[in-house]
């Protein structure tokens, strides 16, 4: 068995993806003087990573994912960097001007009164997936400016009174989570339907727990305008 095998069996993907970013951080040693390094370090890295990568992949569709092999953590990133951190960054610059397309006019909304929700399903299934999308369904579409890209965002949101002021609440549907149920039907070939099947009934839950918390995670990194602000609405 390789190393990178090793790594990816013990500690699972995420922990082997660390385990090596953590050995190159310490590993590196000066050369001495008048010999070349056989390999500079970017180098090791990319070779690492790439190693890494193409077992990982093999290793999921060949069927071989154990309960350290979470695909929503990696869905999770994407989504917020994607989606919460350009939300985090316009509510933090006062910068949430909301174009009504409908109505053809812009209205500025204060930051204070801004709030952000994200719809998760509260099971991987088709009936709570169905729930989600009429609940999302029932917002209404619009864009914001993103002044500093120069470029629009499209937005789903709900207006709420705050006092004397309008606020918004910017609500959006993470369908990347609703996927990892369709991963596991199609690449590891489990039955996702009902509780027929142990290895999914084990492995919705801490699914949806970690996509959950690895975006609690990111916000609390830096994302201060996310704070007391981001809620997860669980439904189905």
């Amino acid at each position: 068995m390789s190393l990178e095998e090793t790594a990816i069996t013990t500690l699972g993907v995420g922990g082997a993806a660390m385990l090596l970013l953590w050995s190159l951080m310490r590993g590196r040693k000066a050369t001495p003087k008048g010999e070349d390094n056989p390999m500079p370090l970017e180098e090791t890295a990319i070779k690492g990573a790439i190693a890494i990568g193409v077992e990982v992949v093999k290793k999921l569709f060949e069927g071989k994912k154990d309960d350290k092999d979470l695909i929503s953590v990696g869905l999770a990133v994407g989504y917020f960097y994607n989606f919460l951190e350009v939300i985090s960054g316009v509510i933090d610059r006062d910068e949430v001007d909301l174009y009504d397309e409908a109505k053809d006019k812009k209205q500025h909304y204060n930051a204070e009164t801004v709030e952000v929700q994200v719809i998760l399903p509260a099971r991987l299934d088709v009936s709570a997936f169905r729930s989600c999308e009429q609940e999302f369904k029932a917002t209404k579409r619009g864009y914001i400016s993103l002044k500093r890209e120069g470029q629009i965002f499209g937005i789903n949101y709900t207006t709420i009174q705050r006092g004397e002021k309008t606020g918004m609440v910017i609500i959006d549907l993470a369908r990347s989570l609703m996927a990892v149920k369709r991963f596991y039907e199609e690449i590891l070939h489990y039955n996702t339907n009902g509780d027929t099947d142990p290895r999914w009934v084990n492995a919705r839950g801490h699914e949806i727990t970690a996509f959950e918390e690895t975006l609690r995670r990111l916000q609390e990194r830096g994302h201060g305008a996310l704070v007391n602000r981001l809620q997860f609405r669980k439904l189905g």
